[in-house]
């Protein structure tokens, strides 16, 4: 697990108690992966979980990979009270689009923005 999440310099992330890191393999090779952080909540549930990546590889997908993948996700969450998770991604990502759809993900506000602001 470490050798699929260490690429320097983030390789502090995995010692953060925050950072949920899953992967899944077909026999020892790495497949597919999901990494997702705990971020506390000034308002309404004391966190929620933020899925901040999630990748599988070419040959598997659309074979549940994914979804199992986020199942887990979810069961750890849940084993944590967290109750919500939130996921970003592009509109012009279609297959992501269709993927967080088909697994029952609800999209709240069509207007929904995100800006990236340079900090340095």
């Amino acid at each position: 697990m470490r050798e699929l999440a260490e690429r320097e310099p983030q390789t502090e992330l995995l010692a953060d108690e925050r950072t949920l890191f899953l992967a899944a393999f077909e026999d020892s090779t790495p497949i597919g992966f999901v990494l997702a952080h705990v971020l506390p909540r000034r308002h309404g549930d004391p966190a929620h979980l933020f899925v901040y990546e999630i990748g599988v590889h070419d040959e598997f997908r659309r074979k549940g990979v994914g979804t199992a993948l986020l199942q887990r996700l979810a069961e750890l969450a849940r084993e944590n009270d967290l109750r919500d998770a939130f996921v970003l991604t592009n509109e012009s990502n279609a297959g992501a689009m269709a993927f967080y759809e088909a697994i029952g993900g609800v999209r709240p506000n069509a207007d929904d923005v995100v800006w990236h602001l340079r900090l340095g």
